[in-house]
């Protein structure tokens, strides 16, 4: 009997819902088959009806991709030791302020600021010492603007320089991934590079590749910082160049160079504008001068680090320029690096951080022909070359560019059909550059005829001015090649007549002076000549810390 009463109970239940949709339906006017629907009815044989289930929760938010710095044609994001304050002091910086154990609220305080005031800027920390799991978590499993921003930690540039660097950069990195949001950053630590050697460098390398790899990181972050002591130079007596500012400014190109063809060979470092944690990506130290450590570019008996480069001293024109500096940075983007981290005030007396990002600026995308044909989508180095052909020669040990203080780099795009070669000589004589093809299938030629043809005969030295196949660069100077890519005649002889083959080849357009701003005089020391700036960076401390690291 009760199971009979449990079935007539269910009926009347079934019962009552249609009755209750037929009066919905014609109080409403709707169909009572939709009504009956809608109560999940449809007929009396609906003996027993299914709860529905609740909603899914929604999945949580997936962990951004770290912003890019560089996606020509013109996103151009540079950091900067002084840029730690929300909205940030310069055009094309990013502000990485100091994170440690005790700032974690106003770090998160000023990239929350950041990410609204400037949306489209990444958002960056830099970290000079361990910090606890708290600390981590708290700035990196942020959402910016805070609460519940979309914008996360792009890059960590860690600055941990004692016996534990490794050990601390890998809890640091091991704290980055854990993390639910700022997990996909890049980062890194301060000159730590998957190099095993340096033919730039004096004593053994600080890092190894076997440091590099097992510390997790997937940004090198190299010390490219011209009178480093841990560059050779002719003040140091290894160097093959007699002029001090070669090796100013050949020695970090160098140094650069090596790690790039690291990254590229073994770490997709070609990838140049594609972001991710196997994308491996160079985003080196720079700065004007920083002699700091370095007894043989001191030339001033006062206490501290002074290089005076004037003719009292013996040392005129050995400073580098405000222009080899735009140069140098210019030659390390058609080398591959994905952006650079400026050390403050460019260690030159009355040289100031406005004017040294000015010349990042200068030199990263300040030439609209060669910006363009960084803008291509299939733009590409053109050399990675440290020995290049001069004055007929090339060096059996690879340091051609010591020997004559002269390198070239260059980028080209064939569906654009240009290549923009950048050509240095900081020597004191001028020298003959025959460029190699490089990474370009095609042949480089730098003397045309009224028609657009050229000749291809006298390469050998000694090179004279009618010679096809080199270009003649001037003492101190650095200058832009043009090149179109062209299919033409190439004669066998400099006359333009006779036999001739149909090829295609770069030849050169035009050719022109650039970054001529080639003051080499005055005072380099190792860090700021004024205390403006640092209450950005937190206390007075905390650069003669970095003085004191910066030693090493």
């Amino acid at each position: 009997m009760s199971g009979k009463k449990a079935k007539h109970n269910q009926t009347a239940k079934v019962l009552g819902k249609l009755v209750t949709a037929a009066v919905i339906a014609t109080l409403t006017g709707a169909p009572a088959e939709l009504v009956k629907v809608v109560f999940g009815v449809h007929s009396t044989s609906d003996m027993a009806m299914a709860k529905p289930k609740p909603p899914s929760p929604p999945p949580p938010p997936t962990a951004p991709a770290p912003e890019k710095l560089n996606a020509d044609p013109s996103t151009h994001w540079f950091a900067s030791w002084d840029e730690n304050t929300a909205p940030g002091a310069a055009t094309d910086y990013f502000i990485t302020p100091f994170l440690d154990n005790g700032s974690s609220a106003n770090v998160t305080t000023q990239l929350s600021n950041s990410a609204t005031a400037v949306p489209n800027s990444p958002l960056g920390v830099k970290v000079l010492n361990p910090i606890t799991n708290t600390t981590a978590s708290t700035v990196f499993n942020a959402h910016y603007p805070l609460p519940s921003g979309p914008k996360a930690v792009s890059y960590v540039f860690g600055d941990f320089e004692n016996p534990s660097a490794v050990s601390q950069t890998t809890t640091l990195v091991g704290q980055v991934r854990g993390s639910t949001w700022s997990k996909n950053a890049y980062v890194g630590n301060f000159n730590l590079t998957p190099t095993n050697s340096s033919n730039f460098t004096r004593g053994a390398l600080p890092f190894t590749q076997a440091n590099y790899n097992s510390s997790g990181v997937n940004m090198a972050n190299t010390a490219l910082y011209p009178g480093s002591p841990t560059f050779r130079n002719k003040s140091t007596n290894d160097w093959a160049n007699a002029n001090i500012r070669t090796g100013l400014f050949i020695a970090p190109i160098g140094r650069m160079t090596e790690v790039q063809n690291v990254l590229n060979s073994s770490y997709n470092g070609l990838q140049t504008t594609t972001v991710g944690l196997t994308y491996h990506k160079q985003v080196p130290w720079v700065v004007r001068f920083n002699n700091f450590g370095n007894a043989s570019l001191d030339n001033d008996p006062a206490p501290g680090y002074q290089f005076h480069a004037d003719i009292a001293h013996g040392t005129a024109d050995q400073l580098p320029s405000r222009g080899d500096f735009s140069a140098q940075i210019l030659h390390y983007r058609m080398r591959g690096a994905y952006s650079v981290n400026l050390f403050q005030d460019g260690g030159v007396v009355g040289y100031s951080n406005a004017d040294a990002k000015q010349d990042v600026r200068n030199g990263w995308y300040g030439l609209p022909h060669t910006s363009n044909i960084f803008a291509q989508s299939d733009d590409k180095a053109a050399t990675m070359t440290l020995n290049p052909q001069v004055d007929g020669t090339s060096s059996n040990g690879g340091t051609r560019a010591e020997q004559t203080g002269t390198i070239w780099s260059g980028v080209y795009s064939l569906s654009l059909q240009q290549m923009d070669i950048l050509a240095s000589n900081l020597d004191t004589n001028g020298h003959w550059i025959k460029f190699g093809m490089g990474d370009t299938a095609y042949d480089i030629f730098t003397v045309k005829n009224g028609s657009g043809y050229t000749y291809a005969v006298n390469d050998s030295y000694p090179m004279n001015p009618t010679n096809s196949r080199n270009a003649l660069i001037e003492a101190g100077v650095h200058k832009m090649l043009q090149f179109d890519l062209v299919t033409t005649r190439v004669y066998n002889s400099s006359t333009f007549t006779g036999s001739f083959s149909n090829k295609t080849i770069w030849l050169l357009n035009t050719k022109y002076d650039v970054f001529t701003d080639n003051n080499r005089n005055g005072v380099g020391i190792p860090e700021p000549t004024s205390v403006g700036m640092l209450a950005a960076a937190g206390t007075m401390a905390l650069v003669c810390r970095r003085r004191r690291q910066q030693k090493a």
